[in-house]
């Protein structure tokens, strides 16, 4: 199986607010999954090429693995506004044992516990903010690539000089 499939089936299964789990939320919480990473791990958790577009972060790579997976099902539906939205979940026959999780290692649980308990909390203008005050999208221009690792590090060294 392979990260991002992973991924997903944790999000589903463990976030608490299952009609929340849109395709841009999921997509956004995937990105903060893999930029934890490259700050605490110096790597990320998927092969994902980020792409800063016009609203944050964004790849089709998450949706397209929603799509293939023969365990996960999109709810088609509209948001608050009328527009068309997809919610991401589980089909109902399927528990953890099942989703092979095995393959997730304790300190990736641990991140991806770490996004679930920042967002859980977080209305979608909350949540978009929070994505938005992250490093790389503060200080990268719109549509280009994110190179999490390098933006992890520059971070850091900013971090240590405001210190010292």
């Amino acid at each position: 199986m392979n990260k991002i499939r992973g991924l997903l089936r944790y999000f589903t299964l463990y976030y608490p607010h299952k009609n929340e789990l849109s395709k841009t939320r999921i997509t956004k919480m995937v990105y903060l999954a893999d930029w934890f990473s490259a700050k605490e791990h110096k790597k990320q958790l998927t092969n994902i090429k980020w792409y800063f577009d016009h609203y944050g972060p964004y790849v089709s790579d998450v949706y397209d693995e929603a799509e293939s997976d023969r365990k996960i099902v999109i709810n088609h539906t509209y948001s608050v506004y009328g527009t068309p939205k997809g919610i991401i979940g589980l089909k109902k026959e399927y528990n953890a044992e099942q989703l092979h999780l095995n393959t997730i290692s304790d300190s990736e649980k641990e991140i991806l516990d770490q996004v679930i308990e920042k967002t859980k909390n977080l209305h979608w203008s909350e949540f978009i903010d929070y994505v938005y005050s992250t490093y790389p999208i503060r200080t990268q221009k719109k549509y280009g690539h994110l190179d999490l690792i390098s933006l992890a590090d520059e971070e850091r060294e900013i971090e240590i000089f405001i210190k010292n």
